[in-house]
């Protein structure tokens, strides 16, 4: 199909104004995947530390992910949640430029507002609650939930993108022979990849029909009303109160935190540990170690909860993490500590108790070599020697004896 008949038309980039001296309308640029800007994302399994963590709970985890190879922050958000952004934006710019962006680009394939609107909640349900980015459904997963045609949702689709309240960062694809051979050793059977979407408020703004600016004329506001007046507050004289400076305790144990190899990749995001002293003093008065923090990420991973690779919040994260624990007395890792400190302790003994004994058979060795020199010895060799000497006179005194026999 080509693309004015398939779910994959695209904005005009740039900047469209209308004529001047009319109504003029800013089009901000397209940021989304299109023919001169193909994305294709990166596929990347959990990291390993997830998955040994995890351990009987990687189900739960996505097992492999298409990462945007792009930057968000050229893209906007949208202003509410999932059902303002549904029934007021989308609803807004359905009657403003149905007919001048969708119709053209669509000409023989129409899309209703009641469609539109249904399809475009199904879309929010999916998408970042806080900003409308990564929404990565299936046309299929839509089909089921709106009751309608995947056709439908394709039409829908591209007017949502027409209309300029919604973005198409990542377009859909199989996936490569490498990304369906990395798939199926993580047991994913999946054979392709969903579109990444970006939903967010209008993308079209009008601009003052007046292109001088507006002909009103502003008065000033009396004295009366006016809240700067008064006198000047003399330097050092605010009530404003000075940053407290940090816990040493919690800032070491913060900074240990991060650069520790096992912490989780969000503890660096960070370039200090300064941010996360507030949420780490609790723990640093009763002497936890990055080990127990660590331990606590861990075991709540093991207990059969989820931990995004990125979260929104790390430093909220980790304080849910920390109420959820409750007893700071209770070091995470204290049993495992103590388990090492009595295998240590016994390997020592061990090792000691060898040390001696190779002591010992050192001693029996060197008072055994001493007794091959001692008297009883030399007694020993030097009666051995005067029976070899009479025998041997004997020998030579009655020569015709030895004969005989």
């Amino acid at each position: 199909m080509k693309d004015a008949f398939h779910g994959s038309a695209h904005l005009a980039h740039g900047l469209v104004t209308a004529a001047r001296g009319s109504t003029a309308t800013i089009v901000h640029p397209y940021r989304g995947s299109s023919r001169t800007s193909r994305r294709r994302g990166t596929a990347r399994t959990a990291p390993v530390w997830i998955r040994r963590a995890g351990a009987h709970c990687v189900d739960r985890l996505p097992r492999i992910v298409l990462e945007v190879d792009t930057t968000w922050a050229a893209i906007p958000c949208w202003s509410g949640r999932a059902s303002r952004w549904a029934h007021s934006t989308v609803m807004t710019a359905y009657p403003q430029r149905y007919d001048t962006h969708v119709r053209p680009a669509m000409p023989h394939n129409p899309v209703s507002v009641k469609s539109l609107v249904a399809v475009a909640e199904a879309r929010a349900s999916f998408a970042d609650h806080r900003t409308g980015r990564d929404c990565r459904p299936t046309n299929a997963r839509l089909a089921d939930m709106t009751g309608l045609s995947v056709r439908t949702v394709q039409r829908a689709s591209t007017a949502l993108r027409l209309l300029g309240v919604a973005t198409e960062v990542v377009r859909g694809r199989q996936r490569t022979r490498a990304e369906r051979f990395a798939s199926w050793r993580v047991g994913d059977k999946g054979r392709g990849w969903a579109s990444v979407w970006a939903l967010h408020d209008c993308r079209i703004q009008p601009l003052s029909p007046h292109p001088g600016g507006s002909h009103l004329v502003f008065k000033t506001s009396p004295k009366s009303v006016l809240t700067t007046g008064g006198r000047r507050q003399t330097a050092g004289s605010s009530a404003a109160t000075r940053r407290t400076s940090p816990d040493t305790r919690a800032l070491a144990l913060a900074n240990k935190w991060i650069t520790d190899q096992q912490s989780p990749p969000w503890a660096r995001r960070y370039r200090t540990g300064t941010p996360w002293t507030r949420i780490l003093a609790g723990p640093a008065r009763h002497g936890w170690t990055p080990r127990d923090v660590n331990t606590l990420i861990r075991d709540w991973i093991g207990t059969g909860h989820w931990l995004p690779d990125d979260p929104h919040k790390p430093i909220g994260l980790l304080g849910a993490l920390l109420a959820a624990h409750g007893d700071l007395d209770n070091r995470p890792s204290a049993y495992e500590v103590a388990r090492e400190h009595d295998e240590l302790a016994q390997a020592r003994a061990r090792i000691t108790a060898q040390l001696a004994a190779r002591e010992d058979h050192r001693q029996a060795r060197e008072a055994g070599r001493a007794a091959l020199s001692g008297p009883g010895r030399q007694a020993a060799r030097e009666a051995l020697r005067d029976i070899a000497e009479r025998a041997r006179r004997r020998r030579h005194d009655n020569p015709d004896t030895d004969g005989a026999r």
